[in-house]
């Protein structure tokens, strides 16, 4: 009955309408006509103004998908909808553009040598590029599907990639395929930690994290705890926790080894968008739908500092490897850089420009 309702009334609105009319002079039909379509146009515009408002606040209007530090923090390497970018961060030159087409990327990866770039392209591809001439090298081939991301190992030997539909690991110094798992559901999101031995999996169905096996596929622990859907994940660099952040507006810190929940940082008035650990693994850092970045102490799960000065959803957060510097990316369209220690504003990056190529 609820969902003949609306029918009904619609029914009951437009044969009364029509008695209506029928009774009324030709000079009030039109009176009523006019006011009709003046209100029709309100409800379009109503409706168009909710939808807008709806987008603006799920979509990434930074244009911006990820962005790395160089292992010695001399350069940024910005992944957009529109291209790859890299930044060198002692220079107020323009940042130089790797890729020569409208070609966007999902995600890129320096090695630990500083010497390659690697990007998740979005026509579900891998490149990798010469980060000291900007040359590209080669292409990596495989069903990934769609939401591309690449990590280097930790010895820089092997390159682990992932995408919808299926991960894989392949040899750097050879540009050959070693290793294929589909062991994850479809349109998922997925991560690997640093030595490509553990692949995290979000089940968004479900609400909960599952850790994999990447050589075997077999599934070693389930994480369960948040309440909403899981927006971002991130290993620690020694690979022993995991942090998550959901729409439930809380992060948590798992044990990887047991699966156990460690602790649960709270603080953050909407979605927890993105999470980073510093090189060290003391600090996280926490992007939000609130307009801030937060940081927590890692070990005690305390807040230490929130950086304010965004004016939209802010999606994305990394550190300098350093430890110094948090960069951070919003949908008001600004890069910026924040002291860690202060929690000033040092700097914010000119915004790489399609147009200029």
């Amino acid at each position: 009955m609820e969902n003949g309702l609306p029918i009904v009334i619609g029914l009951a609105v437009g044969i009364a309408s029509a008695i209506l009319i029928s009774i009324l002079s030709k000079r009030a039909r039109k009176v009523l006509f006019i006011i009709g379509i003046a209100i029709c146009v309100a409800f379009g515009i109503a409706w168009i103004s909710l939808i807008v408002s709806t987008l603006s606040k799920r979509v990434n209007a930074s244009g911006i998908n990820d962005i790395q530090y160089s292992p010695d923090g001399t350069r940024l390497a910005i992944a957009r909808s529109v291209g790859v970018w890299l930044y060198d961060m002692n220079s107020d030159k323009d940042p130089v553009r790797l890729t020569t087409d409208m070609m966007g990327a999902d995600n890129v990866s320096f090695s630990p040598n500083g010497q390659i770039l690697a990007g998740g392209c979005e026509d579900e591809l891998i490149r990798l590029w010469d980060v000291s001439t900007g040359q590209h090298k080669t292409t990596f081939i495989a069903e990934h599907g769609r939401y591309l991301r690449v990590l280097f190992s930790r010895d820089g030997d092997t390159l682990a990639s992932w995408g919808s539909y299926e991960a894989n690991l392949w040899d750097v110094a050879t540009s050959t395929h070693k290793k294929t798992s589909r062991e994850y559901e479809d349109y998922a999101n997925v991560s690997i930690n640093g030595d490509g031995s553990i692949l995290v999996n979000i089940d968004n169905k479900n609400d909960y994290i599952r850790l994999l096996d990447f050589i075997t596929g077999e599934e070693n622990k389930r994480l369960r705890g948040h309440t909403k859907k899981v927006e971002s994940v991130a290993f620690s660099p020694d690979g022993h926790t995991l942090a998550s952040g959901s729409s439930d507006k809380t992060v948590r810190l798992w044990d990887v080894a047991t699966g156990k929940h460690k602790k649960t940082l709270k603080g953050h008035r909407k979605s927890i968008n993105s999470v980073a650990f510093s090189t060290d693994g003391r600090l996280l850092a926490t992007a939000s739908g609130d307009d801030t970045v937060r940081v927590w102490n890692v070990l005690t799960g305390t807040h230490k500092k929130t950086f304010e000065g965004h004016t939209s959803d802010v999606k994305g957060v990394r550190f300098s490897p350093d430890g110094r510097t948090i960069v951070s990316w919003s949908n008001d369209r600004t890069i910026r850089l924040w002291d860690v220690d202060t929690g000033e504003l040092k700097k914010t990056l000119q915004y790489p420009r399609f147009t200029k190529f």
